[in-house]
């Protein structure tokens, strides 16, 4: 895998985990040590998974 394959699946699932916490922290009324403990439970990181994969999906894959 070249690096800028790897840069830009990493950087595509920091983006879909930075989108999730700032929805949960929205639904957790502004608090930011509520949003990082819901965000990491199983529920966050799968819905952190789900658009991640729609991004790539949507964009036709990786490249």
């Amino acid at each position: 895998m070249s690096a800028y394959l790897l840069g830009n699946l990493l950087g595509r699932f920091v983006l879909s985990y930075a989108l999730i916490w700032l929805i949960v922290w929205l639904l957790a009324r502004l608090n930011w040590r509520d949003a990082f403990r819901r965000a990491n439970h199983w529920t966050g990181l799968v819905a952190t998974t789900t658009a991640f994969l729609i991004g790539l999906i949507a964009k036709g894959g990786a490249l």
